[in-house]
């Protein structure tokens, strides 16, 4: 059995993140749903409003509500982007759990990994290319054991793969316990 070098979640609490994630799944196609619906009734309401023309200050009253109501619902949904990643890391195999739209495993050997590198200036967002392949992109929670991992434990895990500029790591985060110290001082 392989040593794990790091896991996040531990994996008793993976299932929770599946039930997050349906959870999440969810409220977000009924705010979707609600949003095309109260779109629809604007439209149809406003077309209508011609036909009533003696009512026609009623309809252009209740498409404004309508067409209000769906830009609340709406910025509600763009606002909340939600995504989470469960990592484990072994001697030899990095593993990824990553729920987004839809839940994704991925298994990558430590040999055939090319390169990490961070994807922006935020350090929330990572590559991962394997030989052969076009990079796999993931989205990083600031200021989670998973940003943390990709700051400061792959690239000891696999200095030679890992493409990031460890001083600006340093500069906008601090050391690894300093960073772990302030994810933990804020849960409490």
């Amino acid at each position: 059995m392989e040593n794990i070098l790091f896991e996040y979640p531990v994996n008793d609490e993976n299932r929770s993140f599946d039930d997050e994630f349906q959870v999440q799944k969810a409220r977000a196609n009924k705010i979707k749903y609600t949003v095309i619906i109260a779109v629809f009734c604007a439209l149809v309401m406003y077309f209508l409003s011609a036909l009533f023309a003696k009512a026609a200050l009623l309809f252009y009253f209740l498409t404004a509500l309508f067409v209000f109501i769906a830009m609340i619902t709406g910025k509600m949904f763009v606002k909340y982007p939600r995504h989470f990643l469960y990592i484990k890391a072994t001697e030899h195999e990095l593993q990824l759990a990553y729920y987004k739209d839809k839940k994704e495993d991925f298994h990558f050997q430590y040999n055939s990994i090319e390169e990490i590198r961070f994807a922006d200036k935020n350090f929330t967002a990572v590559y991962i290319k394997e030989e052969g392949r076009k990079p796999y992109y993931f989205e990083l929670n600031k200021w989670t054991p998973e940003q943390g991992f990709f700051l400061y434990t792959i690239p000891q895990i696999l200095p030679n793969v890992f493409k990031g500029n460890s001083k600006e790591i340093a500069k906008k985060y601090g050391d690894e316990a300093d960073y772990y110290n302030r994810i933990y001082e804020g849960n409490n």
